[in-house]
């Protein structure tokens, strides 16, 4: 499964090469805190991809983290959980419980 996930990798990066160089043109970028002149188009798309893909790795890493930790909180709940059941079902019962009440 790896091998054919590379494989896909591999294949859209050489696209994505192919795409970029066939964009020779340049464009002026202002951004709020710097404007960059005469900037290619392909280092703008390249750019907001690798930018968009980063952020998109950082969010899933977070998501994944949480999503363990919350597991792991839950998997230690059952087992406290469990536990307890285990106690209750092991606790002996008087048997003079209902005579004290005049039930016999």
């Amino acid at each position: 499964m790896k091998l054919i996930k590379t494989f896909f990798i591999i294949i859209i990066i050489l696209f994505i090469v192919y795409f970029l160089s066939m964009n020779s043109a340049t464009a002026d970028i202002d951004l709020l805190f710097k404007k960059f002149n005469n900037v290619s188009i392909a280092m703008i798309i390249f750019s907001t991809l690798s930018i968009g893909i980063l952020f998109g790795y950082i969010l899933a890493v977070f998501s994944v983290l949480s999503s363990k930790a919350k597991n792991r909180s839950l998997q230690n709940k059952i087992k406290s959980l469990s536990d307890e059941l285990n106690d209750l079902r092991n606790v002996a019962v008087d048997e003079n419980i209902y005579e004290k009440d005049g039930v016999n």
